[in-house]
């Protein structure tokens, strides 16, 4: 089963992967170093940039809560069952702290069931939309997360919400080991937090509740400097185009 992909690494002369993880995993199973090139994964920056100044989503919480929000997939790698169980947490703690959904997947309507029986009243789910929807939603939060399940797999996984969550200019709290966390220490454009822990993720979101609007947009605008400088697809454009460049 290995064989095949053996060879195709022997084969080629230049592998591209998403993370430094990835390439750390081919580095061990004897492919060369300089062999393998890490591009990340750059936004829809088209559907972003495209979005209207001051629109304000229907149902959207006031804001003399906290909003925090999460966009994306609902299913099992995204283990979102920790996140209510901080949010039950921070409701206890008295954190002004709205917690918000976007989305649908295999996990949504257990999510809401169980966010009702714990009384959530702060945790808000919304329908899925367009990407230029969703960015409307991600420029009202307060700040944004990302949260997979704790898997090796996950470790060398850098989300690809992580990039659109930049390009939005709003501090972000990873949940996620390893890569992702490098990432966004890296950019400085966030907080980490330990993937399903419940009461990490509800001091993640309750610092964040209690940094200033000045702090908040200070990391928000690393993440989106980060972004241009590094992510963006100028930047993985100009990155490919060195990499045939060399091959031809």
């Amino acid at each position: 089963m290995i064989r095949g992909p053996k060879k195709a690494c022997r084969s080629v002369d230049q592998i591209v992967v998403l993370s430094p993880g990835f390439k750390s995993q081919l580095f061990q199973r004897g492919v060369p170093e300089n062999k393998v090139a890490v591009i990340y994964n750059w936004a829809n920056e088209d559907a972003i940039d495209s979005i209207p100044d001051g629109r304000v989503p229907m149902g959207f919480p006031g804001r003399e809560s906290f909003r925090f929000l999460f966009a994306g997939n609902i299913g099992t790698p995204q283990g979102l069952s920790a996140v209510l169980k901080a949010a039950k947490l921070l409701l206890v703690r008295g954190v002004p702290a709205t917690i918000m959904f976007v989305g649908t997947g295999l996990q949504l309507e257990e999510l809401k069931r169980n966010a009702a029986a714990r009384s959530l009243a702060k945790v808000v789910f919304f329908p899925p939309v367009s990407m230029v929807e969703v960015g409307v939603y991600l420029k009202n939060a307060h700040a944004l997360l990302v949260h997979l399940k704790a898997a090796e797999l996950f470790k060398i996984t850098i989300p690809s919400k992580t990039q659109a969550y930049m390009t939005v200019g709003k501090p972000i709290l990873m949940a996620v080991e390893d890569d992702a966390a490098d990432l966004v220490t890296e950019a400085r454009c966030g907080v980490i937090a330990t993937s399903e822990d419940p009461v990490a993720i509800a001091n993640a979101i309750q610092s964040l509740a209690e940094m200033s609007p000045g702090k908040l947009q200070y990391m928000g605008m690393h993440g989106l400097t980060f972004y241009k400088e590094s992510l963006s697809l100028s930047i993985g454009s100009a990155n490919f185009r060195k990499i045939f460049e060399d091959v031809v």
